[in-house]
């Protein structure tokens, strides 16, 4: 199956339904707001308000059947599922004292600017959406380079929960 808009609603249907409600991020996100011309998604990146994974895990382990989870990509502040062929992120957003916020590897902190979430949701023909503001998609792709990317590897990285 493609990763098409249709696959993205789905997602965050499914995702909802199990109590674990998702917001569009990465390159959907820049294309649904138009700061990017379509292309072919090679995944489908989310964002999940919350203070731990606790419930997002539970829903991923709910979708045994649709879903696939990716224990190479399980960090403090990202978890990963297959869904239908589709790889699919999904980064921890909490909500900080000084606004919202994203552990990296449990001790890079990036602060997302206030609102994270774009004003209005996104309606189409497959559902509608929410989707992370275009100020907060500028701002974790240019602080990218901060976040430690070599990290991936070390087993201290890691979620152990």
């Amino acid at each position: 199956m493609a990763n098409t808009l249709a696959t993205v609603a789905e997602v965050l249907s499914i995702l909802e339904k199990h109590g674990a409600p998702c917001h569009v991020f990465g390159g959907w996100a820049e294309e649904i707001l138009g700061l990017r011309a379509p292309w072919h998604h090679a995944d489908i990146d989310l964002v999940y308000l919350a203070e731990s994974f606790l419930l997002l895990d539970a829903a991923i382990a709910g979708l045994q059947d649709l879903a696939l989870a990716v224990p190479e990509k399980r960090f403090n502040h990202k978890r990963a599922f297959i869904f239908r062929e589709t790889l699919c992120e999904i980064i921890l957003v909490k909500d900080g004292k000084a606004g919202p916020v994203t552990n990296y590897w449990g001790d890079t902190v990036f602060r997302w600017n206030a609102p994270l979430l774009h004003p209005e949701p996104f309606s189409f023909c497959h559902g509608s959406f929410t989707v992370i503001s275009g100020e907060n998609l500028r701002k974790h792709r240019d602080e990218k380079k901060s976040r430690q990317p070599h990290r991936w590897s070390e087993p201290t990285s890691f979620d152990a929960s």
